[in-house]
Order: C-alpha cells, then sequence, then structure tokens
C-alpha cells in the first residue's frame, strides 16, 4: 500500500477515540468527592480538570464531526453525551466550593 492509499483510508475511516478528555476528568472528579475539603487537592482537581473540558470541547467537535458525517453515529452520540455530562459535572463540583 503506498502513503497515498493509506492516507485516504485513513481519511475515509471515523475519528480516533473521542473519550480521552474523560482520563482527566475522571481523577480530578475523584479528588473533589474524597478530598475536595483540602486546599490542594481542590486546586490540583482544578487545574486537571480544566485540562480535561478544554480537552473535551476538541473532542466534542470531532465527535459532533462525526456524527454529522454519519461516521459510527452511536459511537459518536455517546462520545458526545459522556463529554458533555463529565464537563458538565466537573463544573458543577468545582463550584460547589
Amino acid at each position: 500500500m503506498t502513503e497515498q492509499q493509506i492516507r485516504h483510508r485513513a481519511a475515509e475511516e471515523a475519528g480516533g477515540d473521542h473519550m480521552w478528555p474523560l482520563g482527566f476528568m475522571g481523577p480530578a472528579l475523584l479528588l473533589l468527592r474524597l478530598l475536595g475539603e483540602h486546599p490542594w487537592a481542590y486546586w490540583t482537581a482544578a487545574v486537571v480538570g480544566a485540562l480535561g473540558v478544554i480537552g473535551a470541547v476538541f473532542a466534542i467537535a470531532g465527535a459532533g464531526r462525526d456524527l454529522v458525517r454519519r461516521r459510527r453515529p452511536w459511537k459518536a452520540a455517546f462520545a458526545l453525551f459522556m463529554l458533555a455530562g463529565g464537563s458538565f459535572m466537573v463544573v458543577v463540583r468545582l463550584g460547589e466550593f
């Protein structure tokens, strides 16, 4: 397979995994839930959660693009649901304190 064929095939496939920002949001939510009364835990969770929310913005755009192009629509819809819910929970938990 030539390089041009590989690029063409990659362009036809659905985008990569859109769930990677949850890897930042999950630990942030756990820190807020378990150790949120400590200032160091709150600020660490704020930084890690903010990175996750910023990443979620880009991942939501990619998942939305996949959904519009009808490339694995169920996977894209699930990613949109999980990323929006995770972002919402991080913002709400950070706002509680």
